[in-house]
């Protein structure tokens, strides 16, 4: 069965108020004890106060003295009674007789509650217990006359009036407890119900699950980002930030810090202070170049921070790179069927105007080059895709005045896309870079040979151009860097990453003002499994 979990206003409010409730509960206890114990210690003192202040009257003294109480003595213990809330106030002889009562028919009886002999014996002191005026607290208090104890004043007050005096002390304890409970409960709904309208109505489990969305986010895009509070301190960097920064030589830990601290060429008060964007601005971080975009987090109208988003301007234009392969491929086909529909016009044209002869000869000299051509490319591929792509790029090279030899075996045709795919960045890319080294050259010659060896497909270019020096190959194959200049020399690094993406492998031998020779090597099956 599904467990039902309560939405969090209401956990808020059960855990705050239950928390109030517990602390107020205690608390009150606590106090009602204490009063009640300040209460009874007060009408204990009350009760001593009183007998010993009727003990030290003369009229009591006397009365012990002669054995007998007058009618002045009764009704001023009577009025001490009344005037002070007292049960009864007992005067009593050395036997324990009384002399005074509240019930007159009770004087001359004796004392009852089994606790008056202490006092007889000289002795002051309180005690509970029950006598002929049911449970009450007694004080006791000797009486002397010249310094010879001549009997005692007992003052008790009723036990239903010393607890009716606890209750009205402690009754405001647990009315301002009750109220105090009241109060903190409309308080924890007020306080649940801010903090849920704060967290924009999420409950605990949205949010975590929010919270590892944005953490999978921030991890799986290929871009670094890092994220700034208002005062410019990084609070979020995903990996692929940190691992930037460290290729840039910047190892510390990057949350808490400055971005300024981080990347001294990078400012983020444009956007904290005038909540201005800026997109795809190239930045250095220390020896690299950065494509940076800067943008303010706006929340109800104010700027709580920044987020900043960048990436090596080299893999983009690296990517701009494999783009333009990709569009010039496409250029080709369509300038192949431009080309197709040109002819299709000069057929068209001569039915029309029904020069026969010379239809007849213009198609024959059509088939004679479309054979030749598709010949030369038949005998080394027969792949249908690649075959076109070499065909028109080596028309294009003819034209240019290139001359072009293909030799070595006809390679299967290739059924894996992802091979394919490869293949065409490998030629495109390697025959484009043979073709700006030959521009200066009045001869230009180019070689390329297919060869398969076992399960390994063997592609072999080889140019007359101006070549270089085999020292500067490692810095060819950075992204980016080229002898031609800058924002060139993207070939041969993206040539590396497909050859080195297919498990293939590739040699490149190269002589200043000879020219260039480039061997690639890739296994006919894909991934180690069987052809599909």
């Amino acid at each position: 069965m599904r467990k039902t979990t309560l939405p969090l206003r209401y956990q808020m409010m059960l855990y705050s108020s239950g928390l109030i409730c517990l602390a107020l509960l205690v608390t009150g206890v606590m106090i009602a004890l204490s009063q009640a114990d300040q209460t009874r210690e007060a009408l204990a003192s009350q009760a001593r106060l009183s007998a010993s202040h009727f003990a030290e009257t003369p009229l009591v003294a006397e009365a012990l003295a002669t054995e007998g109480a007058h009618e002045e003595l009764r009704q001023l213990a009577e009025d001490v009674r009344v005037q002070n809330g007292l049960q009864y106030i007992v005067v009593m002889n050395m036997e324990g007789i009384r002399l005074t009562h509240p019930v007159p028919e009770r004087v001359g009886q004796h004392f009852v509650g089994g606790d008056v002999q202490e006092v007889l014996q000289g002795q002051t002191y309180t005690s509970e217990a029950v006598g002929t005026l049911g449970p009450s607290m007694r004080a006791f208090q000797p009486v002397y006359d010249d310094g010879v104890q001549v009997g005692a004043v007992s003052v008790g007050i009723s036990t239903e009036v010393i607890d009716g005096a606890v209750w009205d002390s402690q009754r405001m304890v647990f009315i301002g407890t009750g109220v105090s409970l009241a109060l903190g409960i409309i308080g924890s709904y007020f306080l649940a119900r801010r903090l849920k309208k704060t967290l924009r109505g999420l409950e605990p489990k949205e949010i975590s699950q929010l919270v590892q969305e944005r953490e999978a986010m921030l991890e799986g895009v290929r871009e670094g980002i890092m994220a700034t509070d208002a005062k410019g301190e990084i609070v979020v960097a995903n990996k692929t930030a940190t691992t930037i920064l460290k290729r840039a030589g910047y190892t510390a830990t990057v949350t808490g810090e400055r971005i300024e601290n981080v990347w001294p060429s990078l400012s983020l008060d444009s956007q904290l202070a005038s909540k201005e964007a800026a997109y795809d601005e190239q930045k250095h971080l220390g020896e690299l170049e950065m494509v940076a975009s800067r943008v303010p987090v706006i929340v109800d109208g104010h700027c709580v921070g920044a987020l900043v988003t960048f990436r090596d301007r080299n893999e983009l234009s690296a990517l701009m790179k494999k783009l333009t392969g990709v569009e010039t491929y496409a250029q080709t086909l369509r300038a192949q069927t431009h080309e197709f529909m040109n002819k299709l016009h000069i057929i068209g044209a001569m039915v029309y105007t029904e020069s026969y002869e010379e239809l007849a000869d213009y198609v024959e000299s059509l088939s004679l080059v479309y054979q030749r051509d598709t010949g030369r490319i038949a005998e080394h591929m027969e792949d249908v895709t690649i075959a076109g792509y070499l065909l028109t790029q080596l028309e294009r090279f003819e034209q240019a005045g290139v001359e072009v030899t293909l030799f070595g075996k006809k390679w299967p045709r290739l059924e894996h896309p992802t091979l394919m795919d490869t293949w065409i960045t490998v030629m495109g890319n390697s025959l484009e870079n043979a073709y700006e080294a030959m521009l200066g050259k009045e001869q230009k010659a180019l070689k390329l040979t297919f060869d398969q060896e076992e399960d390994e497909l063997v592609y072999t270019i080889e140019d007359n151009g101006e070549g270089f020096s085999e020292a500067d190959l490692p810095l060819l194959i950075q992204k980016g860097y080229s002898t031609k200049g800058p924002h060139r020399g993207y070939g041969l690094s993206i040539m590396a990453n497909a050859i080195h993406e297919a498990d293939g492998s590739y040699d490149v031998s190269s002589t200043p003002g000879q020219g260039t020779v480039l061997q690639v090597r890739l296994p006919l099956k894909q991934g180690g499994g069987e052809e599909t």
